[in-house]
């Protein structure tokens, strides 16, 4: 496929889950069906299984990931990066607000049998916002919410048991675009092209970018 047929199928399918199968070309179903990105309805029509998913094949293909994003909510981000989170054995909360001031996370995970959690936000960065000091920015004021979900800890994870069943926590933030990737103040930079690889070797990235790592106070082994 060429860009300009995904964004056809990005403006198609960011409208509606599902559209007749006459308003796209037979090529372009084919293989669409062939990568499992849609399925035919009930009545016949082709919906899309995962916006985001087709989202990534667009910029792996050559497509402008500003223009890409704009087909894209938050809660497509969010989705994807849960269902990653959740194939991987992890407990996810989405929007999870704590502290007196009412921080939030787009998305906080468990993955108790490895005592790791995560905590993520999920954003389309701009090219206003892109720079590496925007991202600097954004980066410390994650860690620095990180940092205070552990210091309230034995207020706040007295709602959700699981979180007590982990030692450490990452700090992550999950972007479309990959002009910025790696690490900025411990915190990984991940492109959501590959954040299902990340999460399946997180031990592997996390040495590798040098992530930081917090020590849950609150932590019970048993």
């Amino acid at each position: 496929m060429q860009p300009t047929d995904y964004y056809q199928l990005l403006r198609f399918f960011s409208e509606k889950q599902c559209t007749r199968e006459s308003e796209l070309n037979s090529d372009i179903v084919k293989e669409l069906l062939d990568l499992g990105l849609i399925y035919r309805g009930i009545s016949g029509e082709l919906c899309i299984k995962s916006l985001t998913q087709l989202a990534i094949l667009a910029v792996k293909c050559g497509c402008d990931s500003k223009k890409v994003s704009n087909y894209l909510s938050w809660r497509d981000f969010e989705s994807f990066v849960a269902e990653a989170l959740v194939e991987s054995g992890y407990d996810v909360f989405r929007n999870f607000k704590f502290g007196v001031r009412k921080w939030e996370f787009d998305i906080l995970a468990v993955n108790i049998p490895a005592s790791l959690g995560v905590v993520a936000d999920c954003k389309h960065w701009s090219p206003r916002c892109s720079s590496t000091s925007k991202i600097r920015e954004a980066s410390y004021i994650h860690l620095e919410k990180l940092k205070k979900l552990l210091e309230w800890c034995g207020y706040e994870l007295t709602s959700y048991p699981s979180l007590r069943r982990v030692n450490r926590f990452i700090g992550l933030v999950i972007t479309l675009s990959e002009s910025v990737r790696g690490s900025i103040e411990g915190i990984g930079i991940i492109p959501i092209y590959y954040f299902k690889d990340f999460i399946r070797n997180i031990q592997y990235y996390i040495e590798e970018l040098k992530l930081t790592t917090l020590r849950n106070p609150c932590y019970i082994s048993n």
